[in-house]
């Protein structure tokens, strides 16, 4: 890939490849990276973890999150606040009832907003990453605006055809302290 290449070129080809993924190829480096993800030592001290609920294509989350559960860390995940006008990050807990949201995505149905100093780390997804934690992500700008927010430890998870030596970025995206993948972690543990 040149560097020359837009975030848009970027986006397709990482998506065209995410819609030639098998389903069992995914769950399995999902788990490699829900282990990675564990044994971070950022994630071994964490009190409250963002997360996110997997879109088609990206890294699952599902058996992180239950690890999370059962050790008695907090969770939230993105909803969309309307008195702000933008996503905000709900806490969740295995009683939530979740409704689908615009986008696809799934979203508490009666959201208790978290306060983002409470969170010790952050998981990402996105469309691309490079190996200085740069991230190219749908285009909506709506997690750089929630990364705003906290100083929690921001951490991308990528399947490994979706980092590259270097992505696009702007002055309003913000950088992964943290890229975890199947194979390796690159940044600051």
């Amino acid at each position: 890939m040149s560097e020359a290449m837009t975030k848009d070129n970027f986006r397709q080809t990482v998506q065209a490849r995410r819609a030639e993924m098998d389903p069992a190829w995914r769950g399995e480096q999902s788990a490699l990276i829900q282990a990675r993800l564990m044994a971070l030592p950022a994630m071994t001290s964490a009190v409250v973890v963002g997360l996110y609920m997997a879109l088609p294509g990206e890294v699952a989350m599902t058996d992180f999150a239950d690890g999370l559960v059962s050790t008695g860390r907090g969770i939230c995940v993105p909803a969309f606040d309307p008195s702000r006008g933008a996503y905000a990050l709900a806490l969740v807990s295995p009683d939530t009832s979740f409704l689908q949201a615009p986008f696809g995505l799934r979203e508490p149905e009666d959201p208790v907003w978290a306060d983002p100093a409470s969170l010790s780390c952050v998981v990402v997804p996105g469309v691309a990453f490079d190996e200085a934690g740069r991230r190219i992500g749908h285009g909506g700008g709506h997690y750089d605006r929630l990364l705003l927010e906290t100083s929690a430890t921001k951490i991308g998870v990528a399947f490994d055809f979706q980092v590259f030596d270097a992505v696009p970025a702007e002055t309003h995206d913000v950088a992964m302290d943290i890229v975890v993948t199947p194979t390796r972690v690159l940044g600051g543990l």
